[in-house]
């Protein structure tokens, strides 16, 4: 959720993100007129699909 709220100006906006986000990372700059935010996927570890299976 982006939200800004001053006498000047009142701006919500509300996305879903296509993977998790790290928040505490999250970087911001105003410039121009321009939001710009950075947000850092998490990494997932992959798992292995499936059993392991005994081969004797």
């Amino acid at each position: 959720t982006i939200s800004v709220d001053t006498p000047q100006r009142k701006y919500y906006k509300e996305i879903s993100l296509p993977a998790k986000v790290n928040v505490k990372e999250a970087k911001t700059q105003y410039k121009n007129g321009v939001l710009e935010v950075k947000l850092p996927k998490i990494k997932e570890e992959r798992k292995p699909k499936g059993e392991p299976i005994k081969i004797e």
